[in-house]
């Protein structure tokens, strides 16, 4: 019992909301169990670095294992984070993904209608390449560094099903087949709707998905038509006017549906976006630059010199506010169509680049940058489980971001006070919001409230 008050003193605060709430999804999700009875420190510290991987994004593991020190009060070594690293064996990490897809599958009544299947490509902190890392066509706008693929494959609840990783010279296009062989492996992919962009698009993945019964949706290249069907397209009059203000038609080529959208607002970035190329280019022109850089489409290469291209800028201003995306669903409506393939956007991994830091990746080891991914992405996975029980409890009205419940979870901090008089140690904790006590019940927990004893042995 407290007699003094001037006698406290605070000996460490402690971030309990990752702890706490994410740590028991984490528990009830059962990732322990893919460490072994005597691999009991790569268990503890596995887990941690899932925690940290949210509570403090882009940190190397040296500063994971300062924080882990800092939050147990004995040193962690990073060694022992490298370590556990190296447990972290291809099998673990297939076991990793089943928990997740078990996970998301249950928690959608055991059925799979939509996947949305998204490319990103994740670079180094270092030029060195292997069998993994090499250079390749730079989504970051970083093509002297090396990098990976990673494919991440989502419901349209944006619920994470799986992940694949790819050298990083990889082609967008070459990472599907291999990604839907490893579903068909475990789910009955029929009547499945595969949502894709643009970097899917060849014949050989169409035919492949719709030999595995799957229907798909994958955005349309419209600029590299052949001559016969571009003519169709832009000639096209059947136009059906939305109440947007957009307009559809949807032609049929080489026996494939193909919906085209035309949209003024996407009209006008177009024409913005050209007049941006061409001033690059003019300035190119003016300063001698070789090469013909991202603007090179205006260039025209003659024997007496380069110049802008007119006659690309006039080619390129006839595709102004299209967009088109081809499609195996005959019957389904064409806003429809276009609603599933907007969510592919709304559902795209940036929480997983982003606010998780996946990239820069500081490894130099495959393993180590294999075990480093699968820790990204279970952590990824948590936040986003824990958003759709919160959403599926709590309704729209009520709605969080990933970024909200990550500040709310890193705001729930309890201090250790200790009692100079008698050496007792209390848990006082932080004032806590509304958001965080409904986050809390989402996954079947109460928040404490009240000042405790501290008692050796609680998971402080």
């Amino acid at each position: 019992m407290i007699q003094d008050a001037r006698k406290l003193e605070e000996v460490r605060r402690i971030c309990l909301g990752f702890h706490e709430v994410i740590g028991a999804l984490y528990d009830q999700m059962r990732f322990a169990d893919v460490f072994g009875a005597r691999q009991q420190m790569a268990r503890r510290l596995f887990k941690r670095a899932v925690l940290l991987r949210l509570a403090v994004p882009g940190e190397s593991k040296l500063a994971h294992a300062r924080q882990m020190s800092k939050e147990v009060g004995v040193d962690v070594p990073v060694d022992k984070l490298y370590r556990m690293m190296d447990a972290v064996t291809d099998d673990r990490i297939a076991q990793l993904k089943r928990l997740v897809s078990e996970e998301t599958v249950g928690l959608l009544g055991g059925r799979l209608e939509v996947l949305f299947f998204d490319v990103t490509t994740l670079s180094f902190a270092s030029e060195q390449s292997d069998e993994l890392r090499k250079k390749g066509f730079s989504k970051d706008g970083k093509p002297h560094k090396v990098q990976l693929v990673l494919a991440l494959i989502q419901t349209k609840e944006g619920l994470p099903i799986t992940y694949e990783l790819f050298p990083g010279n990889t082609t967008d296009v070459k990472t599907l087949e291999p990604a839907m062989q490893t579903l068909k492996a475990r789910f009955d992919l029929d009547r499945l709707i595969v949502v894709a962009d643009s970097g899917m698009l060849s014949k050989e993945n169409l035919a492949l998905l719709q030999s595995l019964g799957c229907d798909y949706i994958v955005a349309a290249r419209l600029r590299s038509l052949s001559q016969l069907h571009t003519e169709k397209i832009l000639g096209q009059q059947t136009w059906t006017v939305l109440a947007t203000g957009r307009k559809v038609t949807e032609p049929t080529l080489g026996g494939r549906r193909l919906i085209l959208r035309y949209g003024p607002k996407k009209a006008s970035r177009d024409v913005h976006s050209r007049e941006q190329a061409v001033e690059k280019v003019k300035k190119r022109l003016k300063q001698t630059v070789k090469g013909p850089g991202k603007s090179g489409r205006f260039l025209k290469v003659e024997q007496d010199g380069v110049r802008v291209d007119k006659a690309a800028i006039a080619r390129d201003q006839k595709y102004d506010g299209l967009h088109g995306v081809w499609t195996s669903l005959d019957e389904l409506p064409c806003e429809q169509v276009y609603q599933h393939y907007a969510e592919l956007w709304r559902i795209e991994p940036r929480v997983m680049k982003h606010t998780m830091a996946v990239r820069p990746v500081f490894h130099w080891v495959e393993r180590r940058v294999r075990a480093h991914i699968a820790i990204c992405f279970v952590a990824f996975a948590l936040l986003r489980i824990l958003r759709h029980r919160y959403h599926a409890r709590f309704g729209s009205k009520q709605r969080l971001s990933e970024g909200q419940i990550v500040a709310e979870l890193g705001a729930v901090e309890t201090s250790m006070i200790r009692d100079r008089g008698n050496q007792a140690q209390y848990l006082l904790p932080s004032k806590v919001t509304e958001a965080i006590v409904r986050l809390y019940q989402a996954i079947g927990l109460s928040i404490q409230r009240q000042t405790v004893l501290f008692k050796e042995g609680t998971n402080a």
